[in-house]
């Protein structure tokens, strides 16, 4: 009889421990689900969930104010307005069944503020990464901007930094008729109109922020995810800017419609300059670059993609996601974009497609006068 009890009190306690479990599990999920409100929720797969906030909404709903995009196991993360929050200083919960790793990339460089409706980033860029777990802080850019291998980075770049903001500069307010700018923005015209007077050689004088107007910023975040139970791996990049995303997948990287090798050049200067140098893109099989020959000379030793009739150029040394330019083919003829060219011309406009490049075979097939 006593083992009879026994028996009933087990299976009554059982019973009891199932049911507060059941009413735990409950409790966890609501409040899950009130803290997921004012999160971002991304769902990369069955196993896989991805929360960042708390994130204030512009419009009222945390899916208005970011568009998602799922390309082959990347997903793109960009703003729908300005305001919107960033997601450094945000906490990021990965929700999953199955044990994952985390590394957190900051793709680190400058950001020119001359103008207040859109981000304008220097080419030139650096990759701060951090080690993380679910539930962690991703770091904010302040405490970012202090690591040493960028403050090195800084230091040994410098003069390439000035060039490239000061060419951002002027291509800027360059654009804008004089008296436009005098009317709009007598400050900012008083301003350029000392700065595109600086020599070239003097660059390092001026002020970046003040002078330049270009800040140290981060132009995008990569979150990569390792899922260790299926060796899989998985990207989120956020991106500060607004620029359409483009598909550059390794899949969409093998292309047969156009042979991209050659020599494409352009010279910026009006055809009785003084002035002489040429952009040039090198693309072959031992020699890859993107550079200037001339006044402010840069040279980057590059890598790229092609998607149909565009072929993205990369820095060599940094991430593929942020092109140093682009070459557009329409027929037989070729285009380029790229926040590093200065043009002088009045006879050649930047079309939607970019400026005019001409190509050819090999080095020997250019011209040695300028065209």
């Amino acid at each position: 009889m006593k083992y009879l009890i026994y028996l009933l009190i087990s299976t009554f306690s059982i019973f009891s421990c199932q049911k507060n479990n059941k009413k735990e599990g409950l409790q966890s999920s609501e409040k899950l689900s009130t803290e997921s409100k004012n999160y971002l929720n991304i769902k990369i797969n069955n196993d896989l969930n991805v929360s960042i906030g708390e994130l204030t909404s512009i419009d009222e709903s945390i899916n208005e104010d970011y568009e998602v995009i799922n390309k082959h196991d990347t997903i793109y993360i960009t703003k729908q307005f300005l305001e919107s929050d960033n997601i450094d200083g945000k906490n990021i919960k990965v929700l999953s069944n199955h044990k994952t790793d985390i590394n957190v990339k900051y793709n680190v460089g400058f950001n020119f503020m001359g103008n207040e409706k859109e981000s304008n980033y220097l080419p030139i860029n650096y990759t701060i990464s951090k080690k993380i777990n679910s539930g962690s802080i991703l770091p904010l850019f302040e405490k970012i901007y202090n690591d040493m291998g960028f403050q090195n980075f800084v230091k040994t770049n410098k003069q390439k930094i000035y060039n490239q903001s000061y060419n951002t500069f002027i291509k800027y307010y360059g654009s804008m008729t004089e008296n436009d700018l005098k009317s709009c923005c007598p400050a900012d015209y008083e301003n350029y109109s000392k700065i595109k007077k600086i020599d070239n050689n003097h660059l390092l004088s001026l002020d970046l922020e003040k002078d330049l107007i270009t800040v140290p910023d981060y132009k995008s975040i990569i979150i990569d995810i390792k899922d260790l139970d299926s060796s899989k791996n998985y990207v989120v990049v956020f991106k500060k800017d607004n620029e359409k995303v483009e598909d550059l997948s390794t899949n969409s990287t093998i292309t047969q419609k156009i042979n991209w090798d050659g020599i494409y050049w352009l010279y910026p200067y009006k055809i009785d300059s003084e002035k002489q140098g040429n952009y040039y893109i090198n693309i072959s099989k031992d020699n890859n670059e993107f550079g200037f020959s001339g006044d402010i000379q840069f040279n980057y030793k590059i890598n790229y993609k092609s998607t149909d009739n565009k072929l993205y150029i990369f820095d060599n040394n940094q991430s593929a996601i942020d092109p140093l330019a682009f070459i557009y083919k329409e027929k037989d003829k070729y285009y380029i974009k790229s926040d590093l060219i200065k043009m002088e011309r009045t006879d050649l406009k930047e079309t939607k497609n970019g400026y005019p490049i001409r190509w050819a075979k090999s080095s020997d097939d250019v011209p040695d006068t300028p065209q």
